[in-house]
């Protein structure tokens, strides 16, 4: 696999110019081709708030010894800050100049961004990086176990996140956020993975992707059974829903405890200040979390885990005009089974079609599903909450919860074609909407 970190800056209508950055996981598929998830997100300007979410398809040229081109095509959907960014399906393609250092390299790129329709058509040089490493995986065999190296990306703990943040502009105004966060540990430092979104009080639509590095202080021998306080500082991209964050960086600085409870499950509690780079917003932010070991301590079976694609459809769904229209969502879904027949899903959707270009979605929730040992049928359904907004469509305070049936035939290599079908429904808004999902599941093991 490869990680990547980019950034440009874009041209927008009347001569303004946004800072966007762009991360990438990518996925070897042989022959020097790559594919995986990537995100895109406002970083200056004053269009804090813009994210597209999308896939990512790359092709590497060899020239000479530690040099390489690599020609990509990404596509994918979003919108923010009232951006002119239509329906909000995006094309990105790229031509980029690359040199290795060890698993590091660095290059300048040369790439076009268009909103396909939208407003939005800019050709740019940017700076890349990335880091070349392994994503570690097992067969789904009872002999197949946990061994030495970390397997997936690499991260040793998965947290829930439930967020409040308090603006210090003498507003009261307090919103909640739902998310969470993956962290690595390496000899008392955390580094960590994090994003969150608007769940109550009025700023659905709000979403935040950060990347953090804290200090754990042990208050014991043993790091897995003490308690133990964090000081953790965090930099990433935040907007929408009213919140003003100008371009789109943010930073906070936390401290908190986090109290192990046995059997790899971990509780915490943190407070500290959020503020952003080039805007006004300050607030005081406070946070529970609820984290578990990925990583057993020792020797344990391979567990089940899916990469799932989607397109989804939304049948009538409620604008803040008053009308009601159909959209279309691009997203990704990670599932983990506890057993034979359920599973765990955590998944993000952003919409590309129906005029909605900046309403994006995280869910977490649960899934049944009939045992897929051979090819042929198999059936499931699930049942998710999470937070969504954006776009105007009508979503409330931004607490959503989605439930829907599917069918999928599983081919011999053991990927999956799913169709599914249901319905989305905000807790306290007008979104109520049936919707249609069509899937391509992918298996392995960790």
């Amino acid at each position: 696999m490869q990680i990547t970190l980019g950034g440009e800056v874009v041209r927008l209508p009347s001569d303004e110019r946004m800072g966007l950055a762009g991360g990438a996981i990518l996925f070897g598929a042989g022959d020097e081709w790559w594919f995986g998830p990537a995100v895109y997100g406002a970083a200056s300007g004053s269009r804090g708030g813009l994210f597209v979410g999308g896939l990512q398809v790359l092709k590497r040229w060899p020239l000479a010894d530690r040099w390489w081109l690599h020609t990509s095509v990404y596509a994918g959907g979003g919108g923010g800050a009232a951006a002119p960014v239509g329906g909000g399906l995006m094309w990105r393609p790229e031509l980029a100049l690359m040199r290795a250092f060890g698993p590091f390299a660095v290059g300048i790129t040369g790439s076009h961004v268009r909103f396909a329709t939208g407003e939005i058509g800019s050709s740019q040089l940017g700076m890349l990086l990335s880091w070349r490493g392994d994503f570690v995986h097992r067969g789904l065999g009872a002999g197949d176990t946990h061994g030495e190296i970390r397997t997936g990306l690499g991260f040793d703990a998965l947290a829930g996140t439930a967020t409040q943040l308090r603006f210090r502009d003498g507003s009261g105004r307090r919103i909640a956020l739902v998310g969470a966060r993956a962290e690595h540990l390496i000899d008392g430092w955390r580094w960590a993975l994090e994003s969150a979104a608007a769940a109550k009080g009025d700023a659905a639509g709000y979403m935040e992707i950060l990347g953090s590095l804290g200090r754990d202080v042990v208050f014991g021998a043993d790091a897995r059974t003490s308690p133990r306080a964090t000081l953790r500082g965090a930099i990433g991209l935040g907007g929408g829903g009213a919140v003003p964050t100008g371009g789109g960086g943010i930073g906070k600085l936390a401290a908190g405890l986090a109290w192990p409870l046995g059997g790899g499950i971990t509780v915490g509690a943190e407070a500290g200040v959020v503020r952003a780079i080039d805007a006004p917003l300050r607030a005081r932010t406070g946070q529970l979390w609820l984290a578990m070991d990925l990583e057993p301590a020792a020797a344990a079976p391979a567990v089940r885990h899916e990469w799932v694609a989607t397109l989804q459809h939304y049948a009538r769904s409620k604008r803040v005009d008053g009308r009601s229209r159909d959209l279309q969502t691009v997203g990704l879904k990670l599932n983990r089974y506890v057993s034979d027949s359920v599973y765990l899903s955590g998944q993000a959707h952003s919409a590309f079609a129906g005029g909605a270009g900046a309403y994006s979605i995280g869910l977490v929730g649960a899934g049944v599903a009939t045992a897929s040992a051979h090819p042929g049928w198999h059936v499931g359904a699930e049942a998710l909450v999470g937070a969504a907004g954006g776009g105007g469509v009508v979503t409330g305070g931004g607490a959503i919860l989605q439930a829907f049936a599917w069918a999928g035939w599983r081919t011999r290599a053991e990927q999956q074609w799913r169709v599914g079908l249901g319905a989305v429904r905000s807790l306290r808004g007008d979104l109520s909407t049936p919707m249609a999902e069509l899937s391509w599941m992918w298996p392995f093991g960790l």
